[in-house]
Formats: structure tokens, sequence, C-alpha cells
């Protein structure tokens, strides 16, 4: 029973995992990235 219940553990943490890692690197986050990319390289004020 442990053995099962331990499997189900790691495969749910495992897909979650993925799932964020489609939602941080989704499209639609793409130009915010590249947007903060820059921020390092301006002039400060």
């Amino acid at each position: 029973m442990h053995e099962n219940a331990y499997f189900i553990y790691i495969a749910i943490l495992v897909a979650l995992f993925i799932g964020v890692l489609f939602w941080a690197f989704g499209k639609k986050r793409k130009k915010r990235f590249e947007k903060d990319a820059e921020i390092p390289f301006q002039d400060k004020q």
C-alpha cells in the first residue's frame, strides 16, 4: 500500500512541476521575459 501511495505522490509532483514549466515558459509570457531581460541594461534615472 505504501509503495502505491509513494508512486502516486511522486507522479502528482512531477505532473505539477511540468505544468508549472509549461505555464511559466508559455508563448504568452515571452514578451514579458524579453522586456524584463532588458532591465539590467537600462540607464538608471
